[in-house]
C-alpha cells in the first residue's frame, strides 16, 4: 500500500465550502499515477511499450466531507489483478484527524496501442511481476482466497 497527500485547493470547492464530489475521482487518479511511478512503471513507461491501460469502472463511497486546504491521505494498493483486469483500491482520510472522508475503487484493462485486449502475463512479464507483487499474500499463490480464485483460474 502506498501513501499519497493532496492540499484541497479552493477551486475545488462548491458553493457549500466543501470539496466537489468529482474531484475525489481526480484524487484517485493522482494517487494511482504516483502510486504506478513508485513501483517503476508509469503510464509513460507502459506507453512507450505499447500498453495501454484504461479506466473501464470506478466507484466512490463519500463518508465525510473536506474543505479547502485540507490534506488528504490517499492510501492506494492493488485489490486484485485478472489476467486482463487490474482493481485498484483507495482510502482516503483527512490528515489533520485521521477521518475517513471516502473510499474508492477504479478497474482497469490492458490493451495494445491499437486498443485490443492483452495478456501483461504473456506480453510483458516484467510488468505483470511488479503488479503480482502488490496483490494482498491471499492473492498471490495457488492457494489464493475464494475471492480471488476465479482470477487465478483464468491464467
Amino acid at each position: 500500500m502506498q501513501v499519497y497527500v493532496h492540499r484541497v485547493h479552493y477551486y475545488e470547492t462548491d458553493k457549500m465550502g466543501c470539496v466537489h464530489h468529482s474531484n475525489h475521482i481526480r484524487w484517485m487518479e493522482e494517487a494511482r499515477v504516483a502510486f504506478l511511478e513508485e513501483l517503476g512503471v508509469s503510464f509513460r513507461t507502459m506507453e512507450a511499450r505499447g500498453i495501454y491501460s484504461p479506466v473501464v469502472g470506478v466507484e466512490c463511497r463519500y463518508r465525510h466531507p473536506a474543505y479547502f486546504d485540507e490534506e488528504i491521505q490517499i492510501l492506494v494498493r492493488i485489490s486484485s489483478f485478472e489476467t486482463l483486469r487490474l482493481k485498484i483500491a483507495y482510502e482516503m482520510t483527512r490528515v489533520s484527524d485521521g477521518e475517513l472522508i471516502a473510499t474508492g475503487s477504479s478497474e482497469h484493462c490492458f490493451t495494445d496501442l491499437t486498443g485490443r485486449p492483452i495478456a501483461l502475463k504473456k506480453t510483458h512479464p516484467d510488468i505483470d511481476a511488479v503488479l503480482r507483487a502488490q496483490l494482498p499474500l491471499s492473492c498471490s499463490d495457488a492457494q489464493c482466497a475464494p475471492q480471488c480464485s476465479s482470477a487465478q483460474n483464468k491464467k
